[in-house]
């Protein structure tokens, strides 16, 4: 591989990494195996997950009394916010 010197910036051979005179002017240049890694020797960094899925719309019932429709959560009966009857949770959901 050709190599610059760094004191008189003459190019000459050398035959691999280790410390070599340069032959214009004497001087000593350290010549690397490679490029120092930029990471440090840390492994990679993974990518970002992806953002989590979104949960299923709560369900929605409507009301026997007034037809009032709402969305309940994970309950056996309900109150209907609107005239106040005991909503049977099961059978009677709407799709949101």
């Amino acid at each position: 591989m050709i190599v610059r010197c760094g004191r008189c910036q003459s190019g000459f051979d050398v035959p691999g990494p280790g410390r070599h005179l340069c032959p214009a002017c004497g001087t000593p240049n350290e010549v690397r195996a490679s490029a120092p890694d930029p990471t440090g020797g840390l492994p990679p960094v993974p990518p970002p997950a992806s953002p989590p899925e979104p949960d299923a719309p709560s369900p929605k019932v409507t009301c026997g009394e007034c037809e009032y429709s709402f969305i309940v959560g994970a309950v056996s009966e309900a109150p209907c916010p609107n005239c106040g009857a005991t909503v049977p949770i099961g059978g009677t959901t709407e799709e949101p």
